[in-house]
């Protein structure tokens, strides 16, 4: 799911020189200086993987990366082959077809089958399909006064702030080589990132990624407090364990003297800094909160983004 972004990043970053490693990960070095700061934001996104084509034609998958199943039924998708893009539905069951006992039950992803429309097994095939072709849910994008709503803010609002920060002092004299790094894979073991902490020389690394929050219905508030719109949020622990803490005092100092607002908080799942810091390497997450994450309408407030924006400018004049 990194190939549609990795090409629109090489196209934008094609000015300031863009090195692709071994195994995919998009990396800039500008500036020089004995100290090397790096920021990171992740390509991938979950999805699924083709598994099978029956043949009735309809098509089996599997999810990749953490998949809800709640969010599978009913669902438009996108499947990448070969001549492009084919669409699809995971159908619903009607009403009319189900007893009161079957619509209390949630199916497992094991269960369903996307549609394409094919007639048969060959059918489906003429139209380019097969097992272990990359697929998506469909995306919308919409603007909710001063909300974003769309699929793959994870982390797809972490590149574009790597990119508006680049923008900003791509012409300025740095006094310390800065990084960036849109690392692959992240969503399925931060195995880009693994990759970039064994073969550079990092002194600081910061992962620019998605928090969720806790701030919607049915949900205690204290199992990921942060808030839309009061600042991004200092990932301190999650899942994977703690963060650095010289790099949280230093963030906090850099955000209190230019009064940008920050949150700091615990959480489940993890991010590329988990995967860093294992190489005795100094990391951090800083993070977009984002209400609905690993869903298609994952909503993030704009403010975040820009305020995420201002901080890494600050951190790489500090």
């Amino acid at each position: 799911f990194e190939e549609p972004i990795r090409r629109y990043l090489l196209e934008k970053l094609k000015d300031v020189e863009p090195k692709i490693d071994k195994v995919g990960n998009i990396y800039v070095t500008l500036g020089d200086g004995d100290e090397h700061v790096a920021f990171m934001a992740h390509m991938d996104e979950i999805g699924f993987v083709t598994t099978y084509i029956e043949e009735n034609g309809y098509i089996r998958f599997s999810p990749v990366g953490g998949v809800d199943d709640r969010m599978l039924y009913g669902r438009l998708v996108e499947i990448f082959t070969e001549r492009g893009i084919i669409h699809g539905v995971i159908g619903l069951i009607p009403p009319h077809l189900s007893t009161a006992e079957d619509r209390k039950k949630l199916p497992s992803w094991k269960e369903l089958a996307i549609d394409v429309g094919a007639r048969d097994k060959k059918d489906a095939e003429d139209m380019g399909l097969k097992p272990i072709l990359p697929g998506r849910w469909k995306k919308d994008f919409i603007v909710m006064g001063k909300y974003i709503v769309t699929r793959g803010i994870d982390d797809r609002a972490g590149c574009a702030v790597l990119l508006e920060l680049l923008e900003r002092i791509k012409e300025k004299k740095l006094k310390k080589k800065v990084t960036f790094v849109w690392t692959i894979q992240e969503e399925t073991g931060l195995r880009g990132a693994e990759a970039m902490a064994d073969r550079m020389d990092f002194d600081e690394v910061y992962a620019i990624d998605s928090m969720t929050s806790g701030v919607m219905p049915g949900v205690p508030f204290y199992l990921s407090p942060v808030k839309p719109g009061e600042g991004p949020a200092i990932r301190f622990v999650d899942r994977r364990g703690v963060s650095c803490g010289v790099l949280k005092d230093k963030v906090l100092r850099i955000a209190a003297k230019h009064g940008i607002p920050v949150q700091l908080a615990i959480t489940g799942g993890s991010t590329d800094a988990a995967a860093v810091f294992t190489h005795g390497i100094r990391a951090l997450p800083i993070c977009i909160p984002v209400k609905y994450t690993h869903s298609p309408v994952e909503m993030s407030h704009v403010a975040d983004i820009k305020n995420t924006v201002e901080l890494l400018e600050k951190i790489v004049e500090d």
